[in-house]
């Protein structure tokens, strides 16, 4: 007497797809590179979405649910931490070049009294509306200068590389961030404190001012 066999389980190609479309998304979002995971990372994930649906249609919910969730909410996440990445490698590789440059000729320096340049005076919030303005413009007047800037305390943290990091209020949203500091300077620290800062600028990251080698003053 002939049995019949059991049918063999059917496999999900676009379920299985959805996974391979996740996986190389968060990849684009985490490689610190300007616009990967916008221009790139972005339309994977929604392709990722897609097949996650497709995957659901033809075996049911089980075969797409766990795709979908994490292309909706795993994603963003995924998403900030790769920003996070992205400027902290900036801002640890960003030096002005005049800081690589020689001195043309020493012995003529030596000989010369250079006269110390006075820190340019300014606020957080008129640092922040400055760079908003025009980029470029304030690259002139701050980038690679000492400031002296004045703001009130918003948020006391650490970088990628556990480094102190200190934000100063800028306006509703809007922040001014302060680096360098010591440790025992920014534990001493609180938030609404208002303080002034001895910084270098160091242009704009995502949209924000950015400083280093900062001493409170």
């Amino acid at each position: 007497m002939n049995t019949a066999a059991a049918p063999l389980p059917s496999s999900n190609p676009a379920g299985i797809a959805a996974w391979l479309m996740l996986g190389i998304a968060w990849l684009c979002f985490l490689i610190p590179f300007p616009g990967l995971g916008l221009f790139l990372g972005w339309p994977l994930n929604l392709v990722a979405f897609i097949l996650a649906i497709v995957a659901m249609a033809k075996g049911g919910a089980g075969k797409g649910i766990a795709q979908l969730l994490l292309s909706l909410v795993a994603s963003p996440v995924v998403y900030l931490v790769g920003v996070v990445v992205f400027a902290g490698t900036v801002s640890a590789i960003s030096q002005p070049a005049l800081d690589a440059k020689a001195p043309a000729d020493k012995g003529s320096q030596q000989d010369m009294a250079i006269a110390p340049v006075a820190p340019v005076e300014i606020t957080a919030r008129q640092l922040y509306r400055d760079y908003e303005a025009n980029e470029v413009a304030a690259d002139v007047l701050y980038k690679g200068k000492r400031l002296l800037i004045t703001g009130e305390v918003a948020t006391i943290q650490t970088d990628l590389m556990d480094e102190p990091q200190v934000l100063l209020k800028a306006g509703s949203f809007e922040q001014v961030m302060i680096s360098g500091l010591s440790r025992e300077a920014a534990g001493a620290l609180g938030k609404g404190e208002a303080v002034t800062a001895a910084c270098t600028g160091n242009g704009m990251i995502l949209g924000s001012p950015v400083t280093r080698d900062c001493e409170l003053q």
